[in-house]
């Protein structure tokens, strides 16, 4: 099987995990709405791409992976096996916060999934040092959505995603979001399983 698949030519850039960027859920659903947004079907073309988006050490554990399994991984697999590896603890979680940004073509709810999956898991005094600047840093690169949550001037994180995602429906349009909701759904329920409890105390 040749282990090599072109970038060029794509609409959307490649999601890339490795190097610095170990958040492997966030490059698990960017990887995923990536390669059905490109229309990738085939089970090993999939893989190709897969590989292409890891770097440096992942690079190296998925391809040992392959070696030693003898067939193309699937992408829940590439994911389960980062995730073994890259778990985070306490203060590695806390660290991830305070740096987290929102990607490129990940939507609000999507990014807050991730975002409260984390501070959801933290002890009472790191969640204490975290506010609702931290939050608002994390998506200024989408400026009319930074700004209207900044204006808001919400006392709670948990507030915050509220304006956020509001937001972002109204942009969006109630069809759009309709549409991709049993998307969003299925990631929250398979991958953040803190979230589906979490949302429902807090009535998102």
């Amino acid at each position: 099987m040749k282990m090599s698949s072109n970038r060029e030519g794509r609409k959307i850039p490649l999601p890339i995990i490795g190097g610095n960027n170990k958040n492997v859920k966030a490059w698990y659903i960017l990887m995923k709405n990536w390669l059905k947004m490109e229309k990738v079907t085939d089970d090993e073309e999939k893989f190709q791409f897969i590989l292409a988006g890891t770097v440096e050490e992942t690079t190296q554990i998925v391809s040992d992976k392959f070696v030693e399994a003898n067939r193309i991984l699937n992408l829940e697999e590439c994911r389960d096996i980062l995730l073994e590896r890259y778990h985070l603890n306490e203060d590695e979680r806390f660290r991830e916060l305070k740096t987290l940004l929102i990607m490129p073509n990940e939507s609000v709810r999507e990014f807050n999934d991730r975002y409260l999956d984390y501070y959801c898991q933290l002890s009472t005094d790191n969640k204490a040092k975290l506010s609702v600047y931290d939050y608002e840093n994390s998506i200024r690169s989408r400026t009319d959505i930074y700004e209207k949550v900044a204006y808001e001037e919400a006392k709670t994180i948990e507030a915050a995603c509220k304006i956020a995602e509001k937001v972002e429906r109204i942009k969006l349009g109630s069809h759009s979001v309709q549409k991709g909701r049993k998307f969003n759904n299925n990631n929250i329920q398979n991958n953040y399983p803190f979230i589906n409890r979490y949302r429902s105390n807090q009535k998102f």
